[in-house]
């Protein structure tokens, strides 16, 4: 079906679908929405997939389904069940609307570039699901949805990704406290990028929030070094998003307090290279001196060059000058996971990444994953770009169909 705008409030599931796009757009404050205003009713294994040529996919039985159960039903009392449905269903269309949001020079070209980079998929999935949760109650209150279905506000309903939320809420939680901004404004701003500006912005964020932009020369590599911690410890979260959501959940958290840790360690590491004057042992010390014998006791006078009295030891040519830690020569040291035991270090950036996850995934897993584009259900009409949807890119945004929720 190809919708187009609707003028007036939503009186239908037809003119809901239409005003859902635009509505979202100004609830996130994005300065455009790449959806060109196709939606397509399919059945498999996605709930909603925001695709890459602009068309909505959403799943007939599970999201539109409810919808227009809605309507046809309006004003009536529902059932909690029946509310927890349309609940599911409008968070499933604002996630998806939320996939085409951008800024003004953005493209879907240079989004989907940058999706497929290490960690970008997990920060955009992640960074999708948390800002609609947050916003959900507000999205259906400007849809007028909470006139129709009397009580869909106040009841229950879970959340997809649970390997990816946690963390990201972590990651931007620490990110607040440390620029001094209000809760949810980084996950606002993060919602407002594409894959190709997420993960930059949020190095930014976290350059800024250091000393580093007023210490280091232009042209220092921090802001690299910073990029592989943050896409190896994000690229890691792959490794739970197919198990349980409890157990999803902890790892996400534990793996976001690992990376933050990491992090803070490679930001003092550089500040303080820059904070600590080096010591050259064969500086004389500048100090001021007991007398000598018979001297007034009220005099000061030069040191001896045969006995300093209050001097620093040298450092030895072969002792580090600014370290944090001391490390063992066998040791990595800005490693998510420890090494394995005599196995050498590797040379930076290997040093800052997790081994890359290689679950072993049956076919029902890969559908799960979204390897595969949903089916459209007949007699739905073909979009515009069959070609285009012909070639998904792999791993596309979405809601799986049959993935458990998280609490």
């Amino acid at each position: 079906m190809t919708i187009t705008v609707a003028a007036s409030a939503p009186t239908s599931v037809e003119e809901l679908l239409a005003a859902s796009g635009e509505t979202a757009r100004v609830l996130a404050a994005a300065d455009q929405s790449a959806w060109n205003g196709q939606i397509v009713e399919s059945s498999g294994a996605m709930l909603g997939l925001a695709h890459w040529d602009g068309t909505l996919y959403l799943d007939g039985e599970t999201i539109l389904d409810p919808l227009r159960h809605l309507y046809e039903h309006a004003g009536e009392k529902r059932l909690v069940s029946t509310l927890v449905r349309y609940r599911e269903s409008l968070a499933t269309l604002l996630h998806e609307h939320a996939h085409f949001l951008g800024p003004s020079d953005s493209t879907q070209e240079a989004a989907r570039e940058g999706f497929v980079k290490p960690g970008s998929r997990e920060l955009e999935e992640g960074v999708t699901e948390a800002w609609a949760q947050d916003h959900l109650d507000e999205y259906i209150h400007r849809l007028g949805v909470d006139k129709l279905a009397p009580g869909i506000e106040s009841v229950p309903a879970g959340g997809y990704y649970a390997a990816f939320v946690p963390a990201v809420r972590k990651l931007t939680a620490d990110l607040e406290s440390r620029n001094d901004l209000p809760p949810g404004e980084v996950l606002n701003l993060l919602n407002r990028q594409t894959a190709a500006g997420q993960l930059p912005l949020l190095v930014t964020l976290v350059y800024n929030s250091t000393r580093l932009p007023d210490l280091e020369p232009t042209g220092a590599d921090t802001r690299s070094r910073l990029e592989s911690i943050l896409r190896a410890g994000l690229d890691h979260l792959d490794t739970y998003e197919l198990t349980a959501p409890g157990f999803a959940t902890t790892k996400s958290l534990t793996t976001a307090n690992q990376l933050l840790t990491h992090l803070h360690h490679e930001i003092a590491h550089a500040e303080s290279a820059h904070t600590f004057a080096p010591i050259h042992p064969n500086e004389p010390a500048h100090t001021s001196t007991p007398t000598q014998p018979h001297e007034s006791a009220h005099t000061l006078t030069p040191t001896q060059s045969a006995a300093p009295a209050c001097t620093v030891n040298p450092i030895q040519p072969d002792e580090p000058t600014h370290t944090l830690t001391p490390t063992q020569p066998d040791e990595p040291t800005h490693t998510l996971t420890p090494t394995q035991p005599n196995k050498p270090a590797q040379p930076h950036p290997n040093a800052c990444t997790l081994p890359p996850p290689t679950p072993n995934r049956s076919a029902h897993q890969v559908a799960l994953s979204g390897l595969a584009p949903p089916t459209t259900a007949s007699p739905s009409p073909q979009p515009h770009s069959p070609a285009s949807r012909a070639t998904p890119t792999p791993r596309p945004r979405g809601v799986p169909l049959h993935r458990v929720r998280s609490a």
